[in-house]
């Protein structure tokens, strides 16, 4: 081979044309006549692998020398500069082109599906070789300078240790998905960061393809993002402008109205209306500059979200049941029917729940603080069993607009439900000719029927409102009772020989003065678990016979055999019937007072739960229970009437198809995933806190119309959004 080069580089300098090696070549590739063309015809085809192994053994000739390796550098850097202005996304509007108009988005086009889709044609279609630059480059550079203690591995040690249950949303992605770890995480994390360059390079050439953009100006808006650093952020081109961010949520608002409204029109085949919560929102109307009638004061509103029915549910009803006729002949039958104790005494199934329900909770402590079984298969579970569980599919709801009319008397409620039917654009003989379920707080149910009480009696539909059933929330319920509960069970904190709950607290270190506010439900009710977790350690040791002894450090284990009859003889002394029973016939009072306490508490427990879970057969239970205990509890004089005839609507009076619908109707779960279930009131709750703690919360003082045309009907957007 080096003889036959070597002979070729000598002709090439015979005369009568001396040529060097790198002039031929450069003729021989440029040259126009036909028999070198046809020569060299497969050398960008076929033979295209061959010719790539002769431009780099010229690279690597031209790199073995400083200046030759500043050439190259500058010859790619060229070459790439053109490749790069040759790929740019397609001019037009979406979907054909990159641009996306603020007048015409609508919200799929901020959902995940949409998202994806966008990021898979800027990175294989559109910009394909800046990607995949970026992303080679992040992955040579961390395979060089790779640290084992770096803080990325440290937290995927952790979050691999984590339980599943408790880990956390992943906040990088649109979608409720678990975080990533290792690798992935890695891979993710690179992925996200070149697509986010390459939006933002289409972005600097061409501000028309806005994809990325108009999706960050919004999600800043929501997230209160400061007009200084919005604009910054639209500066390097990672947000389009605040303005065009608002007009975006405008256009999502007239899309929500007409999705309002073509979901409350249904169809023909649903005999019942789809569900709507409502609660009343006071906030302080700020206003800087004070003029005459121009003074700040409370806006008293509603508002509240629809929620459609789930399908699958439906199908598996009886429709003639939900129709608006076997209501009404349910209601007329049920005038006659006397209210048997049966209704709410426990049953034989009911008492075998709630003896697992109880070995749950103790199982529960003993696992978290004592100790845990060898074989965790044949234990006693810490999970109760289920009775009746609703389903986790994502549930389907829009939002009405903010009201300028507060339910919280009759006449308000006329005027919000007139402004109800006005939304939804259906007429009032539509919305009062079919069944339609109401979910609402003690006070709007009673002035509902306040409302209905001053219109009767009365030949028409329209304005009798007798096919309207309202259903207390399920989350209103519970924090009033707990509240009761636990005020009854507080006990005297200024006399120290006082076994109220508030000695529970101050050992635990909790301030017993703080634990019953009456903004921080949630709060409380954690205190009344901390207080139950408590007693039932203490019962373990006292089963144990270690209560006399220090407490471990570590949860150590223990045979299962061992570890059931622990719990089985925690239940039988402490936490049954019959130990209630015992305990009141001592002569000190003190021993029944925690074990009733013990009960009521954790009945709370159980119903929070419950709720969690989605399981309605065990709240239902527990809510059977109330209605007894509240007949002789003080300070539940409204819900010792209206909860006992909730319970009956939904066990007895309605028939069964009916029955099933509404219970199922009074929790879901609003990212669709198990175990994460809330009530509906406890949602509107949440979003009534968006509006009126962040989103009023402006600095130029409160825009109320901005929060009635865009904020309140974008509500589940935008809060998402700012999650992101």
């Amino acid at each position: 081979m080096d003889s036959k080069a070597i002979t070729v580089c000598e002709l090439l300098q015979s005369l009568p044309c001396k040529m060097t090696p790198k002039s031929f070549l450069l003729h021989f590739l440029q040259s126009d006549n036909s028999d070198l063309a046809y020569r060299r015809r497969y050398w960008a085809e076929s033979a295209v692998d061959s010719t790539l192994v002769l431009v780099e053994a010229i690279a690597e000739e031209l790199k073995s020398s400083a200046t030759g390796r500043n050439v190259w550098a500058k010859f790619i850097e060229q070459e790439a500069i053109k490749l790069l202005a040759s790929q740019q996304p397609p001019k037009g509007n979406h979907p054909v082109g990159a641009f996306q108009s603020s007048t015409t988005v609508t919200r799929e086009y901020l959902g995940p599906d949409e998202k994806e889709k966008r990021e898979g044609l800027l990175t294989s279609t559109h910009m394909p070789f800046l990607y995949n630059i970026l992303v080679g480059s992040l992955h040579h550079q961390r395979g060089r300078c790779n640290s084992p203690e770096s803080d990325d591995e440290l937290e995927d040690e952790y979050l691999t240790e984590a339980d599943e249950g408790d880990m956390p949303i992943d906040l990088d992605v649109v979608a409720y998905t678990r975080r990533l770890t290792g690798e992935a995480r890695v891979t993710f994390r690179y992925h996200r960061i070149v697509t986010t360059v390459c939006s933002m390079m289409c972005f600097a050439s061409n501000r028309r393809a806005n994809g990325l953009q108009l999706v960050n100006g919004v999600r800043f808006l929501a997230c209160g993002m400061s007009e200084r650093v919005h604009d910054y952020m639209n500066f390097i081109g990672l947000a389009s402008s605040r303005w065009t961010a608002l007009a975006a949520l405008g256009t999502l608002a007239k899309e929500a109205q007409s999705n309002l409204k073509l979901a409350m029109a249904g169809t023909d085949d649903n005999p019942v209306g789809p569900s709507i919560c409502i609660d009343n929102i006071d906030m302080v109307e700020k206003v800087h500059a004070l003029s005459v009638g121009n003074r700040t004061h409370t806006f008293r509103g509603t508002w509240g979200y629809i929620h459609l029915p789930d399908p699958k549910l439906l199908k598996r009803l009886k429709h003639d049941d939900l129709s608006l006729p076997a209501y009404y002949e349910a209601m007329r039958l049920a005038q006659d029917v006397p209210i048997e104790p049966e209704y709410f005494l426990p049953t034989t199934e009911s008492n075998i729940v709630e003896e697992a329900v109880w070995k749950s909770q103790i199982a529960s402590v003993m696992v978290k603080y004592i100790a845990v079984p060898s074989d965790k298969s044949s234990s006693v579970p810490t999970d109760p069993p289920v009775v009746d569980q609703i389903s986790h599919e994502k549930p389907v709801i829009h939002t009405l607009k903010l009201m300028d009319a507060s339910d919280n008397c009759a006449e308000g409620v006329g005027q919000v439900f007139q402004s109800i039917i006005s939304q939804t654009g259906i007429p009032a003989e539509k919305f009062y000719g079919r069944l339609q379920p109401m979910d609402g707080d003690l006070g709007t149910v009673q002035n509902f029927n306040c409302l209905r009480s001053q219109r009767f009696p009365n030949p028409f539909a329209v304005e009798k409102m007798n096919n309207c059933v309202f259903q207390l929330g399920a989350a209103h319920t519970l924090w009033n009772v707990a509240s009761t509960i636990f005020t009854h069970h507080f006990g005297d904190a200024k006399k120290s020989s006082n076994c109220g709950a508030w000695q529970f607290l101050e050992a635990l270190g909790f301030p017993s003065e703080k634990a019953i506010q009456k903004k921080d439900f949630t709060l409380m009710i954690n205190q009344m678990e901390r207080v139950l977790e408590g007693i039932l350690f203490y019962c373990l040791r006292v089963i144990m016979k270690t209560n006399r002894q220090p407490i471990p450090q570590e949860v150590g284990t223990i045979p299962t055999d061992a570890w059931n009859k622990i719990v089985d003889s925690c239940y039988s002394r402490f936490c049954s019937s019959q130990a209630r029973r015992d305990a009141a016939t001592r002569d000190c009072p003190k021993l029944h007072n925690t074990l009733v306490m013990l009960h009521d508490f954790s009945s709370v427990v159980e119903a929070s739960r419950s709720m969690k879970a989605g399981d309605i057969g065990r709240l239902l239970i527990v809510w059977k229970k109330w209605c007894l205990m509240s007949q002789s509890l003080s300070g539940m004089t409204n819900y010792s009437s209206y909860l006992p005839r909730m319970v009956l609507l939904l066990t007895v009076i309605l028939p069964v198809s009916m029955q099933k619908f509404m219970q199922h109707n009074l929790l879901f779960s609003p990212s669709g995933r198990k175990n994460h279930f809330v009530a509906k009131d406890y949602h509107l709750e949440t979003f009534n806190a968006w509006l009126k703690f962040f989103y009023n919360n402006t600095g130029n003082g409160t825009q109320i119309e901005r929060l009635k045309e865009v904020y309140s009907l974008n509500i589940e957007t935008v809060s998402h959004s700012s999650k992101k």
